[in-house]
């Protein structure tokens, strides 16, 4: 099983993450999502919130907001109407 998996993070404007992380906090639009690696296939409505991920030892985050989460194979797509970084 592989230890991590490639998250994207897009807006209809841009491409803010492609790294390849350890997990995910995702915001969707029923509750916060967990992801590890070896994750079943997901589609799930994205809802507003705070998503972090673990990405070489550091926990980054940001903020996104309504859209789309699909998770097939070692890849975690999050298709967000509107996102912003965090500090």
């Amino acid at each position: 099983m592989a230890e991590t998996f490639l998250l994207e993070v897009a807006t209809p404007e841009s491409l803010l993450v492609r790294d390849q992380v350890s997990d995910a906090q995702i915001p969707a639009l029923g509750g916060y999502v967990g992801i590890l690696p070896g994750h079943a296939p997901l589609l799930a409505e994205l809802g507003e919130g705070r998503l972090s991920y673990t990405a070489a030892g550091h926990r980054r985050s940001l903020t996104v907001r309504g859209g789309w989460l699909e998770v097939s194979g070692d890849q975690v797509r999050v298709l967000a109407n509107g996102a912003a970084t965090q500090g």
